[in-house]
């Protein structure tokens, strides 16, 4: 038997025996707002929250706020399909996106008690775009937003493979306790929501 094995089968003898009933969260909710609740959430988290009607309104402020130079990468399906030209090129080498400054990209699922946003791989397009770009910006519909992470996990799906939940810019404290931004990860981090009316 290899030390795998070995270890695993160790394991498997101190596991509980029966059925361990989990502990009973029903009394946890979230009674008011989704989206006022999921906002304060990623302000406190250091976010940026912005509230459009359609999601055009994104390519409107990187025009406005991000310099022509700065490399930024869009991998949203609906502007794909209306204008090819805004697209990044095909890319195999991850080390490629070192010079991203701005990355857009879709949520699936918003959760209201911390601002944590399920993103699938294949609306990062890249695995490592979330996290080697200089600024992150999320598309989310409002009516896509649940109470708790416990509501997210029942009907997020992990078919795509690696996937994640991001909540707000990269941050540490590690290093005596001081805050430090962008340390691992996106120096900001913006939310544009897409209205619960006008959201399809």
């Amino acid at each position: 038997m290899g030390s795998r094995e070995d270890i695993l089968s160790r394991i498997a003898k101190v596991k509980p025996i029966g059925n361990e009933l989990l502990p009973d969260i029903s009394f946890i909710s979230i009674s008011e707002n989704l989206l006022e609740t999921f906002m304060l959430a990623a302000q406190n988290n250091g976010s940026q929250v912005t509230l459009i009607e359609d999601s055009t309104e994104v390519l409107a402020y990187i025009n406005k706020n991000i310099a022509p130079d700065k490399r930024v990468i869009y991998n949203i399906r609906e502007w794909q399909e209306k204008n090819e030209e805004i697209m990044d090129q095909e890319i195999n080498d991850p080390h490629t996106l070192q010079d991203v400054e701005v990355a857009v990209v879709e949520g699936s699922i918003g959760v209201a008690e911390n601002a944590a946003v399920w993103i699938t791989e294949s609306q990062m397009k890249y695995r490592a775009l979330p996290f080697i770009t200089q600024h992150l910006m999320v598309i989310l519909k409002a009516d896509k937003i649940v109470p708790l992470l416990h509501d997210a996990y029942k009907i997020l799906t992990v078919e795509e493979g690696f996937s994640c939940f991001i909540s707000g810019p990269s941050k540490t404290a590690d290093i005596e306790q001081s805050l430090v931004i962008g340390a691992h990860g996106a120096r900001s981090h913006h939310l544009f929501i897409i209205t619960q009316n006008n959201a399809t």
